[in-house]
């Protein structure tokens, strides 16, 4: 049971450090959803979960853009 568990956390720790720059935008989507929850006007607040979706969407989609030309780099050589 503690190897299982070891192993789930080896690989978390693995996928958060090798693609850190995916981590790092997901926190930062996470502090400018908070910060507009809670600072903004009542309207801007109840705009934070679409901007926290179109946010992580975003940063989605740069990653797999990212991911594809990677693997395209990898193919041709």
């Amino acid at each position: 049971m503690s190897s299982t568990l070891r192993s789930v956390g080896l690989t978390l720790w693995e996928l958060l450090v090798d693609d850190g720059q995916l981590a790092v935008g997901i926190v930062t989507s996470l502090g400018v959803a908070w910060i507009l929850a809670h600072l903004g006007s009542e309207a801007l607040a109840d705009l934070a979960g679409w901007v926290l979706l179109v946010l992580l969407c975003a940063l989605m989609i740069a990653n797999l853009a990212r991911a594809g030309r990677n693997a395209r780099r990898k193919m041709s050589a």
